[in-house]
């Protein structure tokens, strides 16, 4: 009885289960796995150095800009608040500005040469800043005008060289020039009081 079969039961070999997936499938797909990262790693650089992007070159910027004179059509335009009285402190120095008279030849030699009474009409005006470049000039002259006070480039000859001069004026008395000059150091524009 032992080692013997029983009658009516057949003996059969043990069948081994089928695997849901074909082992060379699984290979296929391991491979693939390993071949997308390895690619991705390759994109991605990680050891490269990062590179700014300048895909818009400043050069084009700048001269677009250069070319835009929407400043002189918008400055009439444009409304200047004046600063409040009671934002100006009231311990400043009133009338403390140099006054510098300007040299007149010219004045002096018809002044000597005529007997007449009646004396040359005396007014003050600021002067700013000179300019080799007219532009610069330009541009120190809007500044003044935005401060709502008139302003005006004079051309000099001095030493072979063109200069402009930005002046403001003419004030008819001292204290109007006072007065300009300083609001025009309230807005960081130094000036001299020139009597002419």
């Amino acid at each position: 009885m032992f080692g013997k079969t029983q009658r009516g039961v057949s003996e059969r070999p043990k069948q081994q289960k089928q695997p849901w997936v074909p082992k060379w499938m699984l290979t296929l797909l391991a491979i693939l796995l390993i071949l997308t990262g390895a690619m991705a790693f390759v994109l991605w650089k990680p050891w490269a150095p990062v590179q700014p992007r300048t895909e818009i070159t400043a050069g084009q910027d700048q001269e677009e800009t250069n070319k835009d004179y929407r400043f002189y059509d918008q400055l009439p335009k444009q409304q200047v608040t004046p600063i409040p009285e009671q934002a100006v402190p009231d311990n400043q120095a009133k009338n403390t500005a140099v006054i510098v008279e300007a040299p007149t030849q010219a004045t002096e030699a018809s002044n000597s040469a005529s007997d007449a009474a009646t004396t040359p009409s005396i007014n003050y005006i600021l002067q700013i800043k000179s300019f080799t470049d007219p532009d610069s000039a330009d541009a120190k002259r809007a500044e003044i005008i935005m401060n709502k006070l008139p302003a005006d480039v004079i051309t000099a000859q001095e030493g072979g060289k063109t200069w402009y001069r930005v002046i403001s004026g003419p004030f008819s008395t001292q204290s109007a020039a006072i007065a300009a000059q300083q609001t025009l150091q309230n807005s960081g524009i130094d000036s001299i009081v020139v009597k002419r």
